[in-house]
């Protein structure tokens, strides 16, 4: 009986042989293709708080560095939108009473927002920038020296 089962299995390696020697090679080729997604990240240095001196409310505004206010922001940002990106700056709405508009210096350009905030375009510099903003905050009318909050929350989004 095994050698039956030796005896078949030899006929069918005999066979078997040539189909696996004869077999043609054929190449494919396969396109593969991916979309990276726009990103852009920040990373925010910012003071704790805001320091209005009489001074300052005389002046009418409070530059950011200044005696008071050593400090403005130091902003890393890390992109690979060659179509640049949006930063958002949003002021909290307790400190919006203080300003009539906002001076943001640092950037390229200075940009003048209102007292809420706003959005500045920003183009692609590169894929790891960095930025040392400073602000000339003008004050409203009927404001009061004193210590508050940091004004300013940042974010950013791909163009």
């Amino acid at each position: 009986m095994i050698r039956k089962g030796a005896v078949a299995m030899a006929i069918l390696l005999m066979v078997a042989a040539p189909l696996i020697s004869e077999a043609k090679q054929t190449t494919k080729s396969l396109a593969v293709a991916t979309t990276v997604q726009p990103y852009v990240k920040i990373a925010a240095t910012q003071p704790a708080q805001l320091v209005i001196t009489n001074k300052d409310v005389n002046l009418g505004y409070v530059d950011i560095p200044d005696t008071s206010n050593l400090n403005g922001t130091q902003l890393a940002v890390q992109t690979n939108d060659r179509a640049g990106y949006s930063l958002l700056f949003r002021v909290s709405a307790a400190n919006q009473p203080l300003f009539s508009s906002i001076e943001v210096i640092g950037l390229g350009t200075t940009a003048v927002l209102p007292a809420s905030g706003g959005t500045i375009n920003m183009t692609y510099s590169g894929l790891n920038t960095n930025f040392k903003i400073t602000y000339r905050l003008i004050l409203a009318k009927k404001v009061k020296d004193g210590t508050y909050t940091w004004p300013f929350a940042m974010s950013a989004q791909p163009n």
